[in-house]
């Protein structure tokens, strides 16, 4: 982890603490955010939460961390999961859990933190992520932020009574050959 939060123009990027894991189980469980996200969450217990919790912090392949407004409010989290370090690749998650900083620039400031700091600290070349079709508002946002379209799983993803495509969406840094050495 950073030695210090990662400071943004609205946001201030943190290691996730177990103290923000209870905002965290209500945001995960709330019905329009969880439409959005990569799994339902709706049975996911405290302690199971507690349980990833302690996986994640130990891990060395998972980054996990809050996003706070400037003010120092608690409105979200992110994370780069499954780092590969020999490919130099991670997936990418975000959710501003607190819907009055939707729409207003907090998750467009967070990702572009969270992409220089995987590629100027951790060196990564690439991060990914999934987003449903129907999630028009973040789509553009990755795409605002330099993530391209990679592949659409057709009607992967169940949700209110019908089948959505899942977009794979990829931040790639261009290497150069004199940055390549052998």
């Amino acid at each position: 982890y950073p030695y210090k939060n990662i400071i943004g123009r609205k946001t201030i990027i943190r290691k996730l603490e177990e103290k923000d894991l209870e905002k965290s189980l209500i945001w995960l469980k709330d019905p329009t955010i969880n439409k959005f996200l990569s799994q339902n969450f709706d049975n996911l217990t405290e302690e199971q939460e507690r349980d990833w919790y302690r996986h994640m912090i130990k891990s060395s392949h998972d980054y996990i961390f809050a996003i706070d407004s400037k003010q120092g409010k608690f409105i979200g989290n992110c994370a780069l999961h499954k780092i590969n370090w020999f490919k130099r690749r991670a997936e990418f998650g975000i959710v501003i859990g607190d819907k009055r900083y939707w729409n207003k620039g907090y998750g467009t400031d967070a990702i572009n933190k969270i992409i220089d700091f995987a590629i100027n600290s951790l060196k990564l070349r690439s991060i990914f992520l999934n987003v449903y079709e129907y999630n028009g508002r973040a789509i553009k946002v990755y795409e605002n932020c330099g993530f391209k379209l990679k592949k659409i799983l057709k009607k992967d993803h169940f949700y209110n009574h019908r089948y959505w495509d899942t977009l794979i969406m990829e931040y790639t840094i261009k290497v150069r050959k004199r940055d390549v050495h052998i």
